[in-house]
């Protein structure tokens, strides 16, 4: 009987607790959505330091982009399912993708996409005197990577294509792999089934709205994985 009291009290707490947890979920999530749509607004109608003038994006507030670190990504491609989206607003490329990720996850009713800007994290090269070495940044200092970056190559490595500078008409092999952006990672139990880089082959200038062709036909790469992970169908190289 004492038991029995004691489950009673409890009850109401744990559903108090629960909800509690869930509403800051939720405006956790609302936070980050929000967040994502001024991160790449901000940039709407100025120019890039080339003076190209960065596409305008129209982000709802309702996106599913959660920000993300290297931690959950890399557990996450160990072992869960889901989306993953690395980019960062100058990224002309990013810009041209982004929004038919966006309407493609709305249309499948995708709630979670994680976000890591790499912007600052990797490591970059310049040839000189036709050597490979480091870039160095404004403040003089070489630009070597982060190590969260370095621990994400080696778990995606046979994914990811190598690190090549061309010049001149000259190929210089950086002797590792590259995270090029944007780089739309798609992961069911545990197993990478795709990686979508840049957007489509025809579409060359990334600062060009992509046509009504190169549009459907990058929706429709982004569609077939999200189908794919989240609805038991089969593609290349996976299992059902």
């Amino acid at each position: 009987m004492k038991e029995k009291k004691i489950l009673l009290f409890l009850a109401p707490i744990l559903c108090l607790i629960l909800l509690i947890l869930s509403f800051v979920t939720f405006i956790n999530k609302g936070n980050d959505s929000l967040k994502f749509k001024q991160e790449y607004e901000s940039l709407n109608g100025k120019t890039s330091f080339l003076n190209n003038k960065y596409s305008k994006l129209n982000i709802s507030v309702n996106n599913p982009i959660k920000y993300s670190n290297y931690d959950e990504i890399i557990n996450l491609i160990k072992s869960g399912t889901g989306i993953i989206y690395l980019g960062f607003p100058e990224c002309p490329w990013c810009r041209s993708a982004l929004p038919v990720l966006l309407d493609v996850s709305k249309n499948n009713n995708v709630e979670t996409i994680y976000y890591l800007n790499i912007k600052n994290e990797r490591d970059s090269y310049i040839v000189e005197d036709d050597k490979v070495i480091y870039a160095i940044d404004d403040d003089g200092k070489e630009i070597k990577g982060t190590n969260g970056y370095f621990e994400l190559l080696k778990v995606l490595d046979e994914y990811l294509s190598e690190y090549v500078i061309e010049l001149d008409g000259k190929l210089y092999e950086v002797g590792e792999k590259r995270l090029y952006a944007p780089s739309v990672i798609f992961v069911k139990n545990g197993y990478v089934t795709h990686i979508q880089v840049s957007t489509v082959e025809t579409h060359i200038d990334p600062y060009k709205t992509l046509t009504s062709e190169q549009y459907s036909e990058l929706y429709s790469i982004y569609e077939n994985e999200i189908l794919n992970i989240y609805n038991n169908t089969c593609s290349n190289g996976t299992s059902c």
